[in-house]
């Protein structure tokens, strides 16, 4: 059952800091105190003016206990999770690392919410390596990683980090079969170099694909490879894409963003469809060398190019500079770059790298590159552009409490300004407030759907006004959301369960097969019970007032099994004819990667399966032929709904059949006479079914073989790797 944290044990602060609004953008090569995440709303670390604001002591079991707490109202309202000065001690950055924080945020969040330390950037270090897995709409800001102390982020969405002092391997991946979307990087810093066979920095698909990943302001200095050096050559790049794992990378940007060169280049580019270089700087060879020369016991071959790799859709503009070679490859185009404009670059290239619309502005000289070399980022410079930004020059824009927003009844509207001996004021009729409109004294009700815009003026200050801020509420006679309790679950047996509906004299009405309840469904009269696995829907309906939104939840009833990244494995009797054996399943999500499948041993990788079934991230389910995934007939799942798998298996000819029946609906064939996977195509036996998911999760429940369930509960739990 899902664990739900309160923010009981954290205090809302009033900080002793001035309240800084986001920076603004200044263009630069490197970082210079003026980059922020901005593709998604993400508060920024020195803003007081934030709706909610939450310290907490510095330790990561704090740190997931505030960010599980937020409500989508709070996110998207604005939240500070700051924390107090300290160490925080990770598990390492590998892959295989125990993550520092798991499976917590949400892509539903409007704003991300900002985690920061609470007496400014380096008050907080990182030590040992810290890995986030599946973080979903949070931005970590602020923090300074010590020693050799890696940072990856794996799995994430809408994620970012800024104002970072990465000391060692930096790292952001995908999983299989699940897109990595809406990273930022917003001031990243890699200063330093060191011999060893690592990149500074390696952006992987891992299966699953990039799309929308930016750096912006970032700086990356190299690595060079031992010398000499035992078996294989190694290969160091300073920032790697690559498509490990399979998947592919979209719209990519590097902005404001310098990298140095490694042995190898500054940049592979790996397979990026959609590459844009706007006010970067990447360099090699002597320039490269001239601030990070090469290392006694390391490599002193290459560091030529600027580029290597292949892609297509490249842009470079807005004042980028190049020095050095660059060696894409037409693998992916005879014709990468397809837009250059004010782009500076050392050397004539050959045709292969001749832009499609646009040319290169060639300098052959060394001057004007090694002038436009960024400050190096010392400590006191990060200190001097991070810790200490400066005093606001505006005052801060009032803030609303509640947020606009819906809601169910009237509201009282307050309006704070965390500048001293503020005036707000407001209209309410849609035009720009002045200092002539009405001025904020008392909260503002607002009982129909209304548009407040309201600014702040601080007279003596010096300061400037405020911004206008907009906040939009929509008043509706609306039935509050039913309860379910327990709200869904794994339970051994029948489990009764109680509906309560806030809104006085509402009827409540619900279904158990997954389907939209309204008034044709079955009313609620004080008693149910549930006996077999279920998604169970529920509505509140009363005469002159808009129904409720659905409240959902999923049970599963009997031996029962959660898709996770770590294999669950339940073993069978010996089959080695043809048997049949079938589940119920529910996914959480509308787009999940959820895998369940048989096999002829303990499963710890995709491999070891024969027969396999998913829910993938397109929205339908498929299954395994020999070496890819298929359907006969093409059925989208929903989230929430039960779906009943039956899988006919002939271990003797190396084929399956499997049928799936949706809650309420008719059976839907998915695969007839498909091939084992290929690596399991000797097979003579089937003794387990497995489940893992990679994104999103998945229950199974109600495993039978044949007409007999399965004896034993799950064995063999083990991390998953990337197939």
């Amino acid at each position: 059952m899902r664990i739900k944290a309160c923010l009981s044990l954290l205090t809302l602060l009033a900080l002793p800091f001035t309240g800084l609004a986001k920076p603004e953008r200044i263009a630069s090569y490197g970082p210079n105190g003026t980059h922020w995440p901005e593709k998604i709303p993400t508060p920024f670390m020195y803003d007081n003016t934030v709706a909610n604001i939450v310290e907490v002591p510095c330790n990561w079991t704090a740190i997931r206990n505030a960010i599980q707490a937020v409500t989508n109202a709070q996110a998207n309202s604005g939240t500070l999770i700051l924390v107090a000065p300290g160490e925080l001690a990770g598990n390492g950055s590998s892959s295989g690392s125990v993550p520092a924080l798991e499976s917590i945020g949400s892509v539903a969040w409007g704003q991300r919410v900002t985690v920061a330390p609470r007496d400014g950037y380096g008050s907080v270090k990182w030590k040992n390596g810290v890995r986030f897995l599946k973080v979903y709409g949070v931005c970590f800001a602020g923090f300074e990683s010590i020693g050799t102390s890696g940072v990856k982020m794996q799995g994430c969405r809408r994620s970012a980090l800024a104002w970072i002092k990465c000391t060692g391997h930096l790292g952001v991946y995908g999983t299989d079969g699940f897109v990595t979307e809406g990273i930022e990087l917003a001031e990243v810093v890699q200063p330093d170099h060191y011999v060893v066979s690592d990149d500074s920095a390696n952006f992987y698909t891992g299966g699953g694909g990039y799309t929308d990943f930016t750096l912006d302001g970032c700086y990356h200095a190299p690595r060079f490879f031992e010398y000499p050096y035992t078996g294989g050559k190694p290969h160091t790049d300073t920032v790697q894409f690559a498509s490990t794992g399979g998947g592919n990378y979209s719209n990519v940007t590097l902005r404001d963003t310098a990298v140095f060169s490694a042995n190898n280049c500054s940049i592979q580019t790996g397979n990026i469809d959609g590459l844009i270089l706007d006010h970067s700087y990447i360099v090699s060879d002597e320039i490269s060398k001239s601030r990070y020369p090469h290392l006694p016991g390391g490599a002193t071959e290459g560091t030529k190019n600027a580029f290597n790799g292949s892609g297509k859709n490249f842009r470079a503009l807005g004042g980028s500079m190049f020095y050095g070679g660059m060696a894409l490859n037409d693998r992916d185009s005879s014709a990468p770059w397809v837009q250059v404009s004010n782009t500076t670059v050392n050397k004539y290239y050959g045709d292969l790298n001749k832009p499609q619309a646009g040319t290169w502005t060639v300098n052959e000289g060394n001057s004007i590159f090694m002038s436009a070399m960024p400050p190096y980022p010392t400590n006191s410079r990060l200190e001097e552009i991070w810790r200490n930004p400066g005093a606001t020059t505006s005052v801060s824009r009032p803030v609303m409490i509640p947020p606009g927003g819906t809601y169910n009844a009237a509201q009282q509207v307050t309006m704070t300004c965390s500048t001293a001996n503020a005036t707000i004021y407001y209209t309410l009729d849609g035009s720009t407030p002045t200092t002539s409109s009405t001025r904020y004294t008392a909260p503002v009700p607002v009982s129909s759907n209304t548009t407040i815009r309201a600014f702040a003026t601080a007279s003596g200050s010096g300061l400037d006004p405020s911004g206008v801020q907009v906040s939009e509420y929509r008043i509706v006679n609306q039935v509050s959301t039913p309860v379910i309790a327990p709200d869904g679950g794994l339970f051994s047996s029948a489990t009764p369960v109680t509906l309560t509906c806030p809104t006085p004299g509402a009827s409540i009405y619900f279904t158990l097969d997954g389907s939209t309840p309204n008034t044709g469904s079955t009313l609620y009269t004080g008693s149910l019970t549930i006996s077999s696995s279920a998604t169970l829907k529920a509505i509140g309906i009363k005469a002159g007032a808009e129904n409720s939104p659905v409240a959902s939840a999923s049970f599963a009833i009997g031996d029962s099994y959660v898709g996770s990244e770590a294999w669950a494995n339940v073993t069978l009797p010996n089959q080695t004819g043809t048997f049949t054996i079938s589940w119920n399943s529910i996914p959480d999500g509308n787009n999940i990667d959820g895998v369940t499948g048989v096999g002829p041993i303990s499963v710890d990788g995709f491999e070891d399966l024969a027969c396999i079934v998913r829910f993938w991230t397109t929205g339908f389910i498929e299954a395994r032929n020999g070496s890819s995934y298929q359907a006969v007939t093409p059925l989208a799942y929903t989230a929430g709904v039960n779906y009943r798998f039956e899988m006919n298996i002939n271990v003797a000819t190396k084929r399956y059949s499997v049928t799936v029946t949706p809650a309420g609906q008719s059976p839907v064939t998915i695969a007839t006479n498909y091939a084992f996977r290929s690596e399991q195509a000797g097979a003579t036996f089937i003794n387990h079914l497995a489940l893992v998911s990679l994104k999103g999760s998945h229950i199974v429940s109600d495993v039978t073989l044949g007409n007999t369930p399965p004896p034993t509960a799950p064995t063999g739990l083990r991390v998953t790797s990337n197939p």
